[in-house]
C-alpha cells in the first residue's frame, strides 16, 4: 500500500526532469485552479453570502479535519520536480518540499488569470487562503500586505513576508520590498507558503513567502498577446513566449497605466521578465534569468473619515500643496546550476539586485532618494535515503545575503527638492542553515523535523545637521520546527505542526523622521528581532463535486514590530510591542455544480483573524490596529461548450476595523459585487470585460499606517477610499 497520490512519499527511483512538451493539459478548456478554485466570482447579500457559506462548511467541520492543500499533478523534491497524477484542484506550491508537504501552501498558476481584468496584486492574488492585500491608493501603488498578520502596517516598503523569484530574492538586502515592482502575471505560477515552516527556503520572516516560478514545468509551448483598456485611463498590455526542449525558455514584457480615480493617481509602470534553462547533460542543468521594471505614480494621499466618505475622489491641501510621487527602477540576474543523481539533488545559485527608490512624500517627511544593491547565494543539498525500512528525504540548505542602501533625504517645497536633512548607509549580512527530514514511518503517515540556524549583522551610519547617525546590532536565533502527516486514505489528509521564527527589524523600522517642517532630522531606533511560535492544524480533501481545504493556527509573539502614525496620518517610527496573540483560520472550499458541456461551479475563500495584544500594560487585549477581523472572496462560474462564459463574484471585508491600537477609532468592512463575460470563439481567441464594484459602493479600502492612540478622530486624515464602478474590456490571443 502507498500514500495517497496527492501525498505521495518520495519515490526511490532516479528523479526525471519534467518534459515541457510531454506536459499538457488533456483539457484545452480547463485551467489549472488554485485551491480557492480559481475562476469564478458569485455577488451575494452579506447575510445570504454567510448562510450558504456556513451550510457548505458544516460537512467540513463534522469531519474535524483542517487543511492545507494538494500538488495536482506534480511534486517537488529540491531541486526537480516528480510526476505525479494528482488533484488539479488542490494545488500546492512545489519549491519546498517540507513546507508544501507538511504545511500549507497553495499555487496560483497563468490560467487562473485568463478571461480577468486584473491591475493590482491584490486582485491577483486575493483569491488564496490566508493571504490579506487591502488596496492602498489603487493600481499597483504598494498595497497593505500581510500574511498571518505578519507585516500588517509596513507600507508603503512591505516586509513581514519574502519575495522571492524562483526562490531567490526580489529584495534589499534587509529583506524588506517594493511590491509595485513586482508584476506577478509575468510569471507561469506564483508559490504561497504560509507561516514559518517554509524557513528553509528563505529565512528571517514571520508571515511567508510568495514565489514567483520563471518556469513551470506544465507550460506549453506559446505565444500569448494580451490587451485590456478601461475607465480611469486603464490599460495594460502584454506579451509572453515560452519554448521547451533542452534549452527551454519563458519571456515575457508588460505595460500599465491609469489616469487612476482619485485626483492626482497618474501612474504607469514597465516590467520584463527572462528565463533560460538549459540540459548542459543528463543530470545537470543551468537557469539564469533576468527581471527589470520601472514605475512611477502619484500619490493622492489619505483623507479624514468624513471626506472619504463624502468625497472620495479628493485629495487634501497638503497634497495638492506638496504633489507626493514615487519613481523606482529595479534590475535583478540570477543564475543556479543543478544536478540531480539517483541518491539525491544539489543546487547552487546566486542573485544580485539593484533598487532605485525616489519617494516625494508630503512636507513633514519630505524626500527620500535610495540606491540599494543586494546579492544573495544559495548551496542546497537533498538526499533521499532508507533507513530500517523507512524513507528518508533530507535537505541541507545554507543561504547569505549582503548589501547596502544609500539613503538621502531632502525637504519637500511645494514639490520640488530642498535642502538636505540626513544621509546614511545602512548594511545588512544574513547567514541561515537549515537542515530538514520528512519521513515516512509508513505508507499514510509522515513525520518531519528541522531547524535553522541564523545569524545576522545590521549596522546603519550617516550624518545629520547636528550630530552623526550610528546604530549597529548583532543577531542570532535557533529556530526548530517539527510537523505530522496523516492520510488515512485517498480523500482526506490531515497535518499537525508547530514551529518557531524570527524577523529582524528592516532598515526603514530603524529610521524615523524627527522634528517639524522645515526643521526636519533623523533619529534611530532601538529595537530587537521579532519571534512567534506557531502551532497549526490542517486538513484537505475530496469528496464527490467538493474540494476543500482548512487550517487553523494559534501563534504566541515577542517584541513584535509596529510601525505607528502621528495624528496627521504622517509616519513616526516603529517600536517593539509586549507579547501579542495571532490567531486565524484560512479556509477554501471549490463545488463543481455541474460538469460536462455545461460547467457550473462555485468557489469561495474565508480567512479570519484575531491579532490581539496579549495582556499589555497601556492595550490589555485590545486588537492590533489595521487587521480586517474576516477577509474573503466567492465566485461562481459558468461556461458551456460554445467558449461563453459567465462569472458573478463577490469580495468582503467583514467587521469592524481599529485604526488606532488604543482602538477608540475605526472603520467598517464592506462587500463589494463584480461581474465578468467571455467569449472564446476559437481556441486561440478570447474576448472578455469585467464591471468592477458593479453598484459603485463607497468604503474605505485601508489606511495610511495606523495609530497609537486617534486623540481626534475628526482631524485624523488616515483613510484611503476605495475605486467605485470601473469597466473593462480585453482579448488575449495565442497566435
Amino acid at each position: 500500500m502507498r500514500p495517497p497520490s496527492h501525498w505521495s512519499r518520495p519515490q526511490r527511483s532516479e528523479p526525471k526532469l519534467i518534459n515541457h512538451k510531454e506536459h499538457k493539459d488533456s483539457d484545452a478548456n480547463e485551467t489549472h485552479d488554485a485551491p480557492i478554485g480559481a475562476r469564478a466570482r458569485i455577488i451575494f447579500s452579506t447575510g445570504t453570502l454567510c448562510s450558504l457559506w456556513l451550510t457548505l462548511l458544516c460537512p467540513v467541520f463534522a469531519t474535524n479535519a483542517f487543511a492545507a492543500e494538494t500538488d495536482p499533478e506534480l511534486h517537488t523534491l529540491p531541486p526537480w520536480t516528480i510526476a505525479e497524477s494528482l488533484n488539479r484542484h488542490l494545488q500546492t506550491a512545489r519549491g519546498d518540499y517540507f513546507a508544501s508537504t507538511l504545511g500549507p501552501s497553495s499555487v496560483v498558476a497563468a490560467a487562473d488569470w485568463s478571461g480577468r481584468g486584473i491591475t493590482t496584486l491584490a486582485e491577483a492574488l486575493r483569491h488564496t487562503p490566508g493571504v490579506m492585500l487591502q488596496e492602498s491608493f489603487g493600481g499597483f501603488e504598494p498595497p497593505r500586505l500581510s500574511i498571518r498578520g505578519s507585516g500588517l502596517d509596513s507600507a508603503p516598503t512591505s516586509r513581514g513576508v519574502a519575495l522571492l523569484l524562483d526562490g531567490l530574492p526580489l529584495a534589499r538586502a534587509d529583506g524588506s520590498f517594493h511590491s509595485g515592482l513586482f508584476d506577478p502575471q509575468l510569471f507561469p505560477r506564483v508559490e504561497i507558503y504560509r507561516g514559518t515552516l517554509h524557513m528553509a527556503l528563505t529565512p528571517a520572516v514571520l508571515g511567508g513567502v510568495i514565489n514567483a516560478a520563471t518556469l513551470a514545468p506544465d507550460v506549453a509551448p506559446a505565444v500569448t498577446i494580451r490587451a485590456e483598456g478601461g475607465d480611469f485611463g486603464a490599460f495594460r498590455g502584454q506579451i509572453t513566449g515560452t519554448t521547451s526542449g533542452p534549452a527551454s525558455t519563458h519571456a515575457a514584457a508588460s505595460y500599465q497605466s491609469a489616469e487612476g480615480w482619485r485626483e492626482h493617481s497618474q501612474q504607469d509602470r514597465a516590467a520584463i521578465q527572462l528565463a533560460a534553462h538549459r540540459a548542459l547533460n543528463a543530470a545537470t542543468q543551468l537557469e539564469v534569468s533576468a527581471y527589470a521594471a520601472t514605475l512611477d505614480y502619484d500619490v493622492p494621499g489619505p483623507l479624514t473619515l468624513a471626506e472619504a466618505q463624502a468625497r472620495p475622489r479628493s485629495v487634501s491641501a497638503a497634497v495638492l500643496r506638496d504633489l507626493p510621487r514615487r519613481t523606482s527602477t529595479v534590475i535583478r540576474a540570477a543564475a543556479q546550476l543543478k544536478s540531480a543523481t539517483a541518491a539525491g539533488d544539489a543546487a547552487v545559485g546566486l542573485a544580485w539586485q539593484q533598487l532605485r527608490d525616489d519617494f516625494y512624500q508630503l512636507q513633514a517627511n519630505g524626500e527620500s532618494a535610495l540606491d540599494a544593491r543586494a546579492l544573495t547565494g544559495h548551496a542546497t543539498l537533498a538526499r533521499r535515503m532508507s533507513f530500517g525500512g523507512t524513507e528518508h528525504q533530507f535537505l541541507a540548505r545554507a543561504i547569505f545575503t549582503t548589501g547596502s542602501d544609500s539613503v538621502d533625504r531632502y525637504r519637500n517645497v511645494l514639490s520640488q527638492r530642498g535642502a538636505a536633512f540626513g544621509a546614511y548607509t545602512a548594511r545588512a549580512d544574513t547567514f541561515a542553515l537549515n537542515a530538514e527530514d520528512v519521513v515516512w514511518l509508513r505508507p499514510t503517515l509522515a513525520v518531519g523535523a528541522g531547524f535553522t540556524a541564523l545569524h545576522g549583522k545590521r549596522q546603519l551610519t550617516g550624518r545629520v545637521p547636528s550630530s552623526d547617525l550610528r546604530s549597529s546590532f548583532d543577531f542570532d536565533d535557533f529556530s526548530p520546527r517539527g510537523a505530522l502527516l496523516w492520510s488515512p486514505d485517498g480523500h482526506v489528509s490531515l497535518h499537525a505542526a508547530i514551529s518557531r521564527g524570527v524577523e529582524p527589524p528592516v532598515f526603514d523600522d530603524l529610521v524615523a523622521v524627527q522634528g517639524t517642517y522645515p526643521n526636519l532630522s533623523l533619529g534611530t531606533r532601538t529595537l530587537t528581532p521579532q519571534s512567534a511560535v506557531t502551532a497549526e492544524l490542517g486538513g484537505r480533501g475530496s469528496l464527490g463535486p467538493f474540494d476543500w481545504n482548512l487550517t487553523a493556527y494559534h501563534a504566541a509573539w515577542r517584541n513584535e514590530i509596529l510601525r505607528l502614525a502621528d495624528a496627521a496620518g504622517l509616519p513616526r517610527g516603529a517600536v517593539n510591542a509586549g507579547r501579542t496573540i495571532h490567531t486565524g483560520l484560512e479556509s477554501s472550499l471549490r463545488w463543481r455544480l455541474l460538469e460536462g458541456d455545461r460547467k457550473l461551479s462555485f468557489t469561495v475563500t474565508s480567512t479570519l483573524g484575531r491579532f490581539h495584544f496579549d495582556d499589555d500594560p497601556v492595550y490589555g487585549r485590545n486588537r492590533l490596529a489595521g487587521a480586517p477581523p474576516h477577509t474573503g472572496a466567492a465566485e461562481l462560474l459558468y461556461e458551456n461548450s460554445r467558449g461563453w462564459f459567465a462569472a458573478l463574484e463577490t469580495t468582503w471585508v467583514a467587521g469592524r476595523i481599529p485604526v488606532d491600537h488604543a482602538n477608540r477609532m475605526s472603520y467598517d468592512g464592506h462587500a463589494l459585487g463584480h461581474v465578468r463575460l467571455g467569449w472564446r470563439p476559437r481556441a486561440d481567441f478570447l474576448i472578455f470585460a469585467t464591471v468592477r464594484n458593479v453598484f459603485d459602493h463607497r468604503y474605505i479600502a485601508s489606511t495610511a499606517g495606523v495609530l497609537d492612540l486617534a486623540r481626534n478622530p475628526a482631524t485624523t486624515s488616515l483613510f484611503l477610499p476605495g475605486p467605485g464602478r470601473a469597466f473593462t474590456l480585453g482579448l488575449e490571443w495565442k497566435p
